[in-house]
Formats: C-alpha cells, structure tokens, sequence
C-alpha cells in the first residue's frame, strides 16, 4: 500500500483488524464494507494484493516493478535499478517520483510504470524536482508517540517558538494571531525554508512575524490528509455535541477523544494544551473575555468531514464551534483554564432614572420596590415597527435589547437582542398569566422576566445566545412631549417639508436607478464585446502562425503573394488589439460610473427611509391635534403636485378587511391578468397558484400587470425574509395598503390601493 502511496488506508486495515490470512478473501464488495468507495483506488489494492499472492500470470507487464533483468542466457545480472518513489502531487489525478521527477497518472502508477527510477540524486548534486516535504504527510508518518514526542517535530518548533514570543512580548493580540492573514511573501519564504531543510533544529524563525508562524501552524494541520479528528469519527463528534447539558457533552467527547488513534489522540492533546497556554497568557495580560475569534479560526481545521460531504462544514457551523469549545473549556489537556467573563466586557451604560440601579439581587427585592409596570419600563417600545428597531438597533454593541408587542396582537412580546453583529428575535409567550420563553412560563410579569435575564445568561434556552440583557434601548418620549405644545402650524409645515424632501429624494433615487440600470446593461454588452475581440484576436494570431509556416514551405513562385497575405494578417491584428485597448479603457470608465450610481443609490435608501418616518410621526402627531386623515391628505395633496403613495390612512375603515374583495382563489394566471387589464395603478387580488401552491398577488403598475409570489413560513406570510412576518394574508394586505412594494422590488412603486372587488371602485 505504501509503495501505491495508498497509506491513508493503513488505518483502516487496522481498525477492521485485516491479517494476512484475510487478504486472499477480500474483494470489491468488501473494501466497499470497509468505506473505501473510489473505483480506482480498490483496483489498485486488489491488483497490489494479486502481486502479493503471485495472481499474475505475466510478470513481465510489470517489469518496472521487478527487482532485477537478466542479459541473454547467463548468469550475469544487470545493476539492480531504483524503484520510484511515488508522491501525490494534485487532488487526484497525478502522482510524481520524489528521486527523478517522473509524472504519471495514478492508474499507471497502480498497473505498471514504463522504466526504472534512473538515479536516486541528480548528477549535477541538485536538489530534485520533488522532494520529501512536511506538508500533506500523515501523522502516522511523521512521528512516533512517546512521552517526550507527543506530536510532530515541526509542530513542536512552531508552537513553542510562538509561545516563546508570546510570553516576551505582550503587546501581542494572542488571539487574532491565528485569524490574522499572514503576509504572502514571507509566509511563502518559511514554508520554502521549511521544505529545504535538511535539519529542523537549524531552522531560524526569528525573521518571521508570529502571524506567519501561526499561518504555517495552520497550513501544517489543513492539509493532513486526516484531520487532527479524522474523518470516519467526524459524525460522531457531531452527535454528541446534540446534548444540551455541557455534562452530557464533555463525557461523551472524552470518551471519543480516548479512543481516537493514537497519534491522533496525542497531537490533539498538544495542540489543545498549546491552546490553553496562549489563554492563560492573553487572561494574564487583563483580557477576561472568551477565545471566540480562536476557536472560529480553527475549528474547521481540527475537524472537517470527509471530501465528499465537505458542505456539511456550512451547515454544522454552531456544531463545530460548540466541539472545540467544550474540548478546550471542559476536557483536561494538562493545562489550567482560566475562567472567561460570559460576555465580552463594555463600558457601563448610563441607566435611565425611571429604572433606577439594577443589581444581581434586584430580582430578589420586594416587588414594589421595583418597575412592575410594563408601559413604565424603559425598554418597552410597544407597537413599533420590526425595520424602525432595526434602525434603533443599528451598530449598537451586543447584549443591547428592546421589547415591542408581538405582530401577531395576541398579547404577546418580541424580545429583540442584539448578539454578533445581527439583531435576534424571541418571542415571550405566556399562559395562564405567566410569562417565559419555553415552557413551562415561570415569570409573573414580562418585567420580572427581563429583570432576570439581566444578571443570567440566555444560553439556558439557547447556547448560540450566550450573553445577557445588558444594555436597554430607551423609549425616548421627549420628540412627543415637544409635538404636543408645538404650535399647530409648526406641525403642518414640518408635514409638507418632510413629504416635500421625501417625494424630491424618490424622484433622485428613480432617475439614479434608471441610470443604473441603463449603465449596467451597458457595461454587460461593452463587456461580451471585450471577450469576442480577444477571441477574434486568437484567431488572427492563429492564422499569422499558420501563414508563416506555409510561408517557409512555398516555392519561390507563391513567395509573394504569401507575403502580401502576411502583411495584410499583421496589419488587422494590429487593428483588433488597439480596438480591444480601446475597449477596455472605456469598459473600465463605465464600470467605475456604475459603481458610483450602485453607491449613490444604496445612500439614498436609509435617507428615503427615515424622510418617510419623519412624514409618518408628524402624521401622527397632527392625529392626536384633532386632524383627520382625509383632511391631511388633502392639504399634502393641495400643496405638492405629486404625491408619494404612502400617505397615512385609517385602516380600519379600508375595504381591504373584507377579504372577499381582494382574495379570489380560483382564478388562473391568464384569468387575472385579464381581470385587472386597463386597471387603475394599485388596483390588485390575490390568487392561488396551480403551479407553487402558493398565494400570489397579482397587481397592476405603471401599466402592467405583476404577479408576486407570496410565502408561507413557520413566522407568517411575506414576499421575503426577513419580512415573512404577517401572521395573516389580511395582516399582509392592510401592512402594504399604506407601504410601498418599491422595499422588495425597486420597479413596484406602488400600495395596495384598489382591491378588485371593491364596491367603491366599481
């Protein structure tokens, strides 16, 4: 197996303890058994055991694999050649002799090679084209476990080199080291030193940056062709990190990790023993917070699946994550760890009087002493919009949180944390007067709740959430306070500016956008243009060749013409590669011009978005003064030539909760379209797709008539995530009755104005 460089296999005849007595009964099937699936490499074993057995009845088809030739009929024998030394030196396609630098297949490798390795060294005391390198070799290979080398010599130097400048230098960031991408240049020049030496104690790491050591570390342990867990123990590490209790979980990984090969087992234990060192030094140096970006940068290294299923490393994420962190915080390595804060420390946050100090006991205190009123909490926001708490939530740090009233009004909250950079959304559910998140509801009040989990953690319901509800977003009521003895007149001008501004910035975000497009297109066909004058420039290049040979070839008589021909070839060749220069550089200007319109437009959306709010909260404001929406409308519509489609507007009196005037279910694609032909903008149904088995709406704009699938998810109802929120197909009509479709599609400048059933429209 060795001389097939078939080695990775060697530990699977020693896991399904294969004897030599066993090898005259294997066959293709039972390789298959034993998980050795590639075609080629179970021919190569049979063919290597048929060696063995003397199967073959023709040596000679394997002659380069003979030990010696005999010359004629005596007794003398030829000098007995080298065998080649077979390395792998693609994915799987190739292989190369170490000594002479023969290239071959793999198949030829395995069945017969065509001459003998011709010299072990090179005759002029060269290095050979391939050589022996650390890299991609198996443990098993590298090394022999004892106490004093309980993992490769190479790794050894690395880490304790590391190590060595970590403890005299303490600027260093320890654990951005390992997700830091090393400098290619000097990264290239220590692996090329690693390679060339002959002796890893004269190896000098001292002009190489610990991030490029720690780049090599990384390098070293990413192409094992088994990972540190190998790859037939993959799954079951998977499923034992499934327990929730951490308990559970760290027996079951030690009980895997003691019956992992050996010299798997003992390099594991190094490095993770490694791991803990560099924690304990970044803990001493005052940095209390948990090796996250450490263990994200190798937990795909020290555990991946096998090739095959290589996209399971997407989907097992979390899983891999959680493995090397219960590995490194509760398995013994021989090194102590220290004990991390449970979240990354931030500067005190100031905390609204009405709240007063909150304290680890605060729970505790009688309840009087406490808010016990959920409209009288800081935090609470009650029925605001899912994208004005993003925007709140925007930037903020983790462990930053607010709660609004569910979509679904049934009495229930959404927790919004922020964790990670991305907002999370918990429901707080409740029964029977008590309030929780899992059942059963423990809590008295959504107030006492989140009380609690501000001095505990969320990892209990989730372990992806592990952090508390530290910061609360305020409800800052002082812009209300001020709208209710502002002036009246004050509030109307503001109205008109701001629905002035608003309609101003979507006419420059519809011109941009057209331009955009346009420019795009442009860029698209420039583009296809580029790459059929370097293919037309092949061809002429192509031809110049061929006209030259001819040209060699001709006979006096035919000289002339060919060269004629010849100067006509130069001459258009030289035209197509000014043309392609030429094309390139105005691609390249139109290119930059498209990306400043993409920019341009992406900064007009947040402005669009908080011109609208602005519009909406002095609505609002006017509202409560005593106006009515129609009287609103009217003076926007008095004072502006054209106005935007979202004017506020009272839904309840809205046709559109009679779902019989919007929702008409058996109706096909071509039945709708001729429905709503010649239609107002806005009017609209929703239809049952024959094909999907999904809602769609179907709505006329600018003219024409679109269809608009509509998704049903375990949130709710929606066009997208993460809007698939509406609990009901009426909740999603009444939401964009007064909310453009321009959010999910930039061409559906539109409401859902008319339904088409509606008596009034009719």
């Amino acid at each position: 197996m060795a001389a097939l460089n078939l080695y990775p296999y060697s530990d699977v005849f020693r896991c399904k303890d294969i004897k030599g007595s066993d090898l005259i009964l294997l066959d293709r099937d039972k390789l298959i058994g034993m998980g050795i699936k590639d075609e080629f490499h179970q021919k190569a074993i049979l063919t290597c055991i048929d060696e063995l057995l003397n199967k073959n009845e023709e040596p000679s088809a394997y002659v380069c694999l003979s030990s010696k030739t005999e010359s004629g009929g005596g007794n003398t024998s030829v000098a007995e050649p080298h065998s080649h030394n077979l390395i792998q030196t693609s994915f799987n396609t190739l292989k190369a002799c170490e000594d002479c630098g023969l290239v071959t297949h793999r198949t030829c490798a395995a069945t017969a090679l065509p001459f003998y390795c011709s010299a072990r060294k090179s005759m002029d005391g060269r290095t050979p084209a391939f050589q022996f390198k650390p890299f991609g070799q198996n443990l098993c290979s590298q090394f022999v476990y004892t106490k004093t080398t309980p993992a490769p010599a190479l790794l050894m130097k690395l880490t304790s080199e590391l190590e060595n400048r970590a403890r005299k230098d303490e600027t260093l960031e320890l654990y951005s080291m390992y997700s830091a991408n090393p400098p290619s240049e000097q990264f290239t020049a220590l692996v090329k030193s690693i390679e060339n030496v002959s002796d890893l104690n004269s190896l000098d790491l001292s002009q190489f940056s610990p991030v490029v050591i720690s780049g090599v570390i990384k390098k070293y342990l990413r192409e094992l062709p088994d990972p540190l867990i190998p790859v037939q123990w993959y799954e079951k590490f998977i499923e034992a990190q499934k327990k929730k209790n951490d308990e559970e979980c760290t027996v079951a990984l030690k009980q895997l990790v003691d019956k992992l090969p050996e010299n798997h087992k003992s390099t594991l234990q190094f490095i993770m023993a490694h791991l803990c060192r560099i924690c304990l030094m970044e803990f001493a140096r005052g940095n209390k917070n948990p090796p996250t970006v450490l263990l994200q940068a190798l937990c795909h290294i020290l555990l991946r699946p096998s090739w095959d299923h290589i996209i399971n490393v997407v989907y097992n994420a979390q899983a891999h994550n959680r493995i090397l962190e219960i590995l490194l915080f509760h398995c013994e390595w021989g090194e102590r760890v220290p004990e991390f804060a449970s979240a990354p420390a931030i500067p005190p946050r100031k905390v609204s009087g009405r709240m007063g100090r909150l304290t680890s006991d605060s729970f505790s205190c009688p309840e009087k002493d406490k808010v016990t009123s959920l409209e009288d909490a800081e935090w609470y926001w009650g029925n605001i919009k899912r994208e004005d708490v993003n925007e709140l939530l925007n930037d903020t740090v983790d462990g930053t949180f607010l709660v609004r009233d569910a979509s679904s009004k049934g009495g229930e909250y959404t927790l919004t944390l922020r964790k990670g950079g991305a907002n999370k959304l918990i429901k707080i559910c409740h029964r029977d007067g008590k309030y929780g998140f899992t059942e059963p509801y423990t809590y008295n009040s959504v107030v006492e709740l989140i009380n609690h989990f501000k001095t505990a953690s969320l990892s209990q319901y989730n372990t992806s959430l592990n952090i508390k509800l530290m910061h609360p977003v305020p409800r800052n009521n002082s812009e209300e306070d001020s709208a209710k003895t502002e002036k009246v007149d004050k509030l109307l001008e503001k109205l008109l500016q701001a629905n002035k501004n608003l309609v101003e910035k979507q006419k420059e975000s519809e011109r941009v956008s057209k331009d955009f497009k346009e420019t795009s297109q442009d860029v698209q066909n420039r583009r296809h243009a580029l790459n059929a004058f370097k293919e037309l420039v092949k061809v002429f290049q192509d031809q110049t060749v061929i006209q030259e040979k001819f040209q060699n070839e001709a006979q006096p008589h035919e000289i002339k013409n060919l060269e004629h021909n010849s100067e006509l070839l130069r001459n258009r060749l030289a035209m197509m590669k000014d043309s392609c220069v030429q094309l390139a550089v105005t691609l390249q200007i139109k290119e930059s011009y498209n990306r400043t319109l993409e920019r341009e437009l992406t900064s007009l959306k947040p402005e669009i978005h908080s011109l609208r709010r602005e519009r909406e909260n002095t609505f609002k404001n006017l509202q409560k003064r005593g106006f009515s929406t129609a009287k609103l409308n009217q003076i926007i519509n008095k004072n502006t030539d054209e106005t935007v489609g979202e004017i506020e507007v009272d839904t309840e009196s809205l046709p559109h909760n009679d779902q019989s005037t919007w929702l008409v279910l058996n109706c096909s694609r071509e039945e709708a379209e001729k429905m709503l032909k010649d239609k107002r903008d806005g009017t609209f149904l929703i239809r049952k797709s024959t094909n999907l088995y999904k809602h769609v709406l179907v709505i006329v704009c600018n003219g024409n008539v679109n269809h608009c699938i509509i998704h049903e998810t375990d949130k709710g109802f929606g066009f997208s995530e993460p809007y698939n929120i509406y609990p009901s197909l009426k909740d999603l009509v009444l939401h964009y009755a007064t909310n453009s479709l321009e959010i999910h599609n930039d061409l559906l400048n539109t409401v859902l104005k008319y339904p088409i059933g509606a008596t009034y429209y009719n």
